[in-house]
Order: C-alpha cells, then structure tokens, then sequence
C-alpha cells in the first residue's frame, strides 16, 4: 500500500483566537493517500488522531475519499477494504470501465486485492509547453513547500514563474533566486492578485497557463492531467481540478472542510458556455460551481478573447477575492466551455488558526458580493439574474444557516456563519473603494505592458467555439453537462 502522508505531529489546541463559550475538545484528523495499485495494510501509530481521511485514488486517479475512525491509533485493512469497496465501488468499476479492464470485476462482486496488477494506461502525447504561475506575497515559507512540489512536476515541457506581488522586502526573490535556478522570478509592483495574475498573461511562454497559490502543495500528475484535456479536447478553453486538505491538524481546518472546503467532487464536470443553460442552469449559476483560482488553467490565447482579470477583484484588494469565478462565468457567458477534472489534484494548506479562519469567511462573503456587483455592471442584461442569486443566496446560505445554527440544530459555529453574512452585506461597497483604488494604482504604476502581445508569443492555440462542432460537442457531453 501507498500511503503518502501529508502531514506529521498532532496539534494541541489552546485558547487563542477561538470562539466565545465551551467548546469540545478537538482531536486532529490524519489526511493521507491510499492507492488500489499497491497492497493495502493495516494503519498503526497514529496515536494523537481521532481518525484517518483517505483520499482513495487507483493508478494515481481520485475515486473519492472516506473517513475512518481510530482505535488505539490504529485501522485494519480488512476495515479499509470494505470501507473503500461501500464508497468507492461504483466509481473504481467505472474506472476500470473506462480503462477497458472491467473484466477484473468478479461476477460475486469487486475484489480490491485483483486492482493490483491491472495494467496502467500510457500517454503519449502531444505535450505543449506549459507555464506554471504562482502568484505570492511575502509568504515565503509557504512558497518554498509550493515551490519543492512544483519542482518536482515530471512534465517535459514546463516553464515557472513566481509573481512577487508588492512585495516590501527581497525575501521571497532571494528565496527564488538562491535555491530555485530554474523558476522565473517576477516583481509585479500593482498590488492585488489580479495584477500578479495578469502579469503572468503578459510573461509566460506556454500555450497553457497553469494558475496555483503558495499555500498549496500540487499532485505529481498535476500538469499531466491538466494538460490532457486540453490536448484532447481542442474547444476547451480552460480547466479546473481538485483540490483537497493537506492537513487536518486544528479545528479550524476542519470547520473550514464542513464549510464546503474547496472541493467540488470527483466526476469531471463539463460546463458548455453556449448560451444556454450550463448542466441546466445559466452561467451565471454556474461559475460558482467550476472551481477556484487555486487550481485553474486556460489556453494562453484566451485573454485575448475575453480579456484579463478584473483588479478590482482578488486577494489584496478591498474586495479580496471573486476573481476566479468572475473569470469562469465570463468563459461561460462568451460562449466558451469550461471542464472540471478531477485527477488534477492539488493539496491546500487550511488556516489552522480560529480568528485566520473567521477572517478568510468574511472575505469569501465580500469577495462573492462583489463579483455580483462587477458582473451586473459589465453585463447590465444580466442584473434580474444577479439579482435574483444574490437574493436566494442571502437566504439559504446564510439566513438559513444561521437560524439553524441558534436554535443548535446544526453545531457549526454561529459567529462563523454571521463573519460571512457580514462580509457579504460589505461586499457592494468595498466594490466601489476597489475601483477607486485601481484607478489609483494605475495611475501611479501605469498599465501593465509587455513587449509582445498575448498571441504573439506562442502560436495561438487550437480552439474552436463550444458550437462549432456541434456533433463532437453532443457526443461527448451528457445533457446534464457531465461527461
């Protein structure tokens, strides 16, 4: 069995920065990877963890995750096994499906222990070179454990860049230059993610830019994966993929995993922005529901279609976020398609502390408001949608929550679900300080130029409108939008 831990030592937790009254204590989880190709084993010396989250993957693909009670730190494999064949199942025998091995599935049902030797599917190629951007500011020892992954990505045509966005000090630079010679430092002096995201438009190489965060630790095959359905599937414009805890160390990490977390399943998804309904609902239901700027990649020559990120919108901005999924509905409503995979995985590092973790929900609230407020205004047929989801969101997302929250049918803590209320009440009028504020930087920076434009440095990409081949298009999407 392959385990790859992703996390070591049990944190206690203290008083500092959590919630007003009693609370229970809280006991970590341990996170780690469990893949089919290998034995699986019985799990021993995790004393300290109340449980174990496998995320359960075969020849390297998620299939889903569990979790998994300890006893005396420890988990038998015979409990694995039937854990992983209950959740799991259906998924490893659509796999094998897809792989043309289902024959490994007995007719008495599925045996874990048959996966070990199936035969692994080989890709080769084409591999178009890709350009990994990671954007930062003055965190410099989350950069060095993104950076450590990111390095050891085995893709053969990969460029890296790290976007020093406003940085204060030369830190994070000697930190790339002296231990990083094949990473591409970059000082972006406009402060606001979006400008560091831009500029990565502006200095990359690749036909695909592959967007992460420092607070993230990638996958192996994450490029691998990313760049398959690109390569695949010419009309793609941009793809998103999983991203799954690195660690469940503190409380607050796991209240921010029961939130929602950053997943968004593991079936790849199609989102088809042709005008009409996405999976069923118009793009600007949609967006939310493609994934997140830590995790996200486009066709180079698609910011010349549509245009770059807002800087009114992103971390390091009065609005602090909203960004990506501003992006994502913007593909939708031009008229691009979207996909979720799956099997690009990456592992984000949650805010272990309370008061972090209160903070990064209010800002998710500002941040969605926001992206609300600079869609209606660069959409205006778009206002009675953006009107009516702002609306339904005010009330199931929060009222509702919080309402169950103080009458204890839900145990998730009230003061979190108000941060987010709060900031999402905040979020119009922030909007409005970030325009004035862009238009500030802006002016005493000038805009963001380059010495050749966007389709110039690489040969534009093969693309084609999610229409313009209709018959590829309904062959290979279900009507609901999943492949």
């Amino acid at each position: 069995m392959t385990n790859e831990t992703v996390n070591s030592s049990a944190v206690k937790m203290s008083g500092a920065g959590q919630p007003s009254g009693a609370r229970r204590r809280f006991t970590p989880i341990k996170v780690m990877d469990i893949d089919l190709s290998c034995p699986i084993t019985d799990l021993e010396d995790l004393t300290g963890y109340a449980a174990v989250k496998i995320l359960v993957r075969l020849q390297g693909t998620p299939l889903g995750d569990l979790q998994l009670a300890l006893s005396d730190g420890r988990c038998a494999a015979t409990t694995i096994r039937r854990a992983i064949v209950s959740e799991c199942g259906q998924a490893i025998t659509r796999y094998l499906m897809d792989i043309g091995v289902a024959a490994v599935v007995r007719q008495d049902g599925l045996c874990i222990e048959d996966l070990v030797n199936i035969p692994v599917p080989v890709y080769n190629g084409p591999f178009p070179l890709v350009t990994v951007a990671i954007c930062s500011h003055e965190r410099p020892t989350n950069l060095e454990l993104c950076l450590d992954a990111v390095c050891r990505l085995d893709y053969p045509a990969l460029e890296i860049l790290v976007i020093d966005n406003a940085p204060r000090s030369d830190i994070t630079e000697r930190l790339v230059c002296t231990h990083y010679p094949r990473v591409r430092y970059i000082r972006e002096p406009h402060p606001g993610l979006s400008w560091a995201r831009n500029r990565a438009v502006l200095e990359s190489k690749g036909m695909i830019i592959a967007y992460t965060d420092d607070d993230v630790v990638v996958d192996a095959r994450w490029i691998n994966a990313l760049t398959q359905v690109f390569t695949n599937h010419p009309y793609v414009m941009a793809v998103t993929g999983l991203i799954v805890p690195y660690e469940l160390e503190t409380e607050a990490q796991l209240l921010f995993e029961r939130h929602g977390g950053f997943g968004r399943g593991f079936e790849r998804r199609w989102f088809r922005g042709d005008r009409e309904p996405v999976g069923g609902r118009p793009p600007h239901l949609s967006s939310g529901r493609c994934g997140t700027g830590a995790n996200m990649a486009y066709r180079r020559d698609l910011f010349d279609r549509i245009g770059i990120f807002a800087p009114v919108l992103g971390a390091g901005t009065p609005t602090t976020g909203g960004e990506d999924i501003e992006m994502f509905f913007r593909i939708l409503h031009e008229g691009y398609t979207l996909v979720y995979e799956p099997r690009a995985i990456v592992r984000h590092r949650h805010r272990r502390d309370y008061a972090d973790l209160r903070t990064q929900i209010a800002g998710n609230g500002i941040g969605l408001s926001a992206y609300f407020m600079h869609s209606i205004a660069a959409y205006p047929d778009q206002r009675a949608n953006f009107m009516r989801l702002g609306l339904r969101w005010l009330w199931r997302w929060h009222i509702k929550r919080l309402i169950k929250s103080l009458l204890r049918w839900s145990d998730f803590p009230a003061d979190l679900i108000m941060a987010e209320w709060w900031g999402y009440m905040c979020g119009p009028g922030r909007y409005r300080k970030s325009r004035r504020i862009a238009a500030d930087i802006e002016r005493t920076f000038g805009p963001l130029t380059a010495t050749t434009s966007v389709s110039q440095a690489q040969p534009p990409a093969p693309h084609m409108r999610a229409l313009d081949d209709s018959r590829r298009v309904a062959a290979e999407v279900k009507p609901n939008g999943d492949k």
